[in-house]
């Protein structure tokens, strides 16, 4: 007899599965592409982006580029305008003094709570994501770019900082404000004309969070936040052709 109550397989049912659970991560890893295309400043702020040309670039159909793009407008990556299309987000001083202001508040909530709720796993998490942070050089080959290798650690230096944190809403905030603010971070990099001690910046961070000292790593890290968004801001007020100031 018939089980009316049990699960019926359709023929070719797996093999369907499989091939949609194929296609969302094709379509992950070019939004993921893309996006880093973007931050990294290979599309460039203000740039039109051509979907044939991005298809050829990144082997990808017409459709699932467009729907990326999509989704990176929603993020605040790209424009889509009536009359041009789609084109790379220009950078401008107003967003970044409100990321600036945004992140500053909220990296300092998070990692509040972060030290207030760590216990010995984070501590040890936040060592070990130290001590291979430290152990990289910040500039690429050109010393104008970022190594891609230590950009992966340092994310993964400030997700541990903030790793203990309890509440989820604020950590999607932060995760947020800090893909936005990811493009100035690389910017900054190629308008550098000094030193900067990335190193000691950071080593101050943790060990003063690892010593629970809320206040001291609440002040290091909105000075470490601050400290990029100088650098684009003297080269926006020395009227840098490459950066926008609306």
């Amino acid at each position: 007899m018939l089980n009316y109550f049990s699960p019926i397989s359709a023929p070719g049912a797996a093999g369907w599965t499989d091939a949609a659970a194929t296609k969302q991560t094709r379509a992950t890893q070019l939004l993921r592409k893309l996006r880093d295309a973007v931050i990294s400043g290979r599309l460039a702020p203000g740039e039109r982006l051509v979907v044939a040309s991005l298809t050829e670039a990144f082997g990808a159909g017409q459709t699932p580029v467009r729907e990326a793009l999509m989704r990176l407008a929603s993020e605040g990556f790209v424009l889509l305008e009536d009359q041009r299309g789609f084109t790379v987000a220009p950078v401008s001083r107003a967003e970044l003094v409100d990321l600036t202001a945004a992140r500053c508040e909220i990296e300092a909530l998070a990692l509040r709570w972060s030290i207030e709720h760590g216990d010995d796993e984070w501590e040890a998490a936040l060592l070990a994501a130290t001590h291979r942070l430290l152990k990289l050089n910040k500039l690429g080959a050109d010393s104008h770019s970022i190594d891609p290798a230590w950009n992966e650690r340092h994310m993964a230096f400030h997700q541990a900082l903030v790793g203990a944190c309890p509440n989820q809403s604020i950590l999607q905030i932060r995760s947020l404000l800090s893909d936005r603010a990811e493009r100035y971070r690389h910017l900054s990099v190629r308008y550098l004309k000094g030193t900067r001690d990335d190193r000691g910046e950071h080593e101050a961070i943790a060990a003063a969070a690892l010593a629970r000292d809320m206040a001291t790593a609440e002040a290091l890290t909105r000075r470490h936040v601050e400290s990029t968004t100088a650098i684009l801001l003297a080269e926006m007020d020395a009227g840098n052709p490459g950066l926008e100031t609306r």
